[in-house]
């Protein structure tokens, strides 16, 4: 039986996703992967955030951190992920959102789940089949606590859970099955709302969507993600041409 610990944590703590914009695999390779790492490290010396866990898969991360509020990890997270875009951008040739949203989060207030957030995060690589034993896996703090080395910061960990390996695997195992509803990568959000933010985001109108077939490409894209939808159900929503859109959306996106 894992042991576990018996304090309080204040709403101090918080679970955060970032995402690739249309699930873009924004960190498709080791370098990219170590560069989101090495920007949240130096990024956590200059705003009072505390790294618990992460996990970077290739089109999206999961991170535990902690800190006075949600207001500091919004400012730690705009450095990272500003940072993280510019270098992306630059390395790839190309301009524009790297990221879907700024991040998600979602506090978390008893110690239960932060064990059972630090079990999800961990396990992810092995429920998406990229390996078959979590601790294989290279881009995730389980190496870190196995291993006492990494960007984790291990003296504020030990004030909620027993730190030591074998424990930290007990915890795994018993918690494998731990989910995070709130933020699972294959829910699909509402059409309508989704049609919203993209009215804003990329000032659709008619005369847009008939005139710029890179806004329209984008939004459908989006839309056809995000929502779960067909060509058939895009085209209808944004009242364009089905034929159209489908050749458009068959065309690979530049870099």
């Amino acid at each position: 039986m894992a042991r576990i610990a018996r304090k309080n944590l204040d709403g101090k703590y918080f679970h955060i996703m970032v995402q690739g914009t249309v699930k873009e695999n924004i960190f498709h390779g080791d370098d990219t992967k170590g560069y989101y790492l090495s920007r949240m490290q130096n990024t956590a010396e200059k705003k009072p955030v505390v790294i618990l866990g992460f996990c970077m898969m290739n089109n999206h991360a999961h991170l535990l951190l902690s800190a006075e509020n949600i207001s500091v990890i919004a400012q730690y997270m705009k450095l990272v992920n500003t940072g993280y875009a510019k270098h992306y951008n630059s390395v790839n040739q190309r301009s524009g959102s790297v990221f879907r949203d700024r991040f998600k989060s979602e506090v978390i207030q008893d110690e239960k789940y932060l064990l059972s957030c630090l079990a999800y995060i961990h396990n992810n690589p092995a429920k998406a089949g990229i390996v078959k034993k979590s601790e294989d896996y290279r881009f995730s703090s389980y190496t870190n606590y196995l291993t006492k080395r990494g960007i984790v910061d291990f003296d504020e960990a030990k004030k909620y859970y027993d730190i030591t390996p074998s424990n930290i695997k007990a915890i795994m195992k018993e918690r494998s099955h731990s989910d995070w509803l709130k933020h699972d990568d294959n829910v699909e959000e509402d059409e309508e709302k989704v049609l919203d933010e993209l009215v804003i985001k990329y000032g659709l109108s008619k005369a847009k969507l008939e005139e710029d077939d890179e806004k329209l490409v984008a939004a459908a894209r989006e839309l056809k993600v995000r929502c779960g939808l067909s060509i058939r159900k895009v085209a209808n929503i944004l009242a364009v041409n089905r034929e159209r859109l489908r050749k458009l959306m068959s065309i690979p996106p530049s870099l």
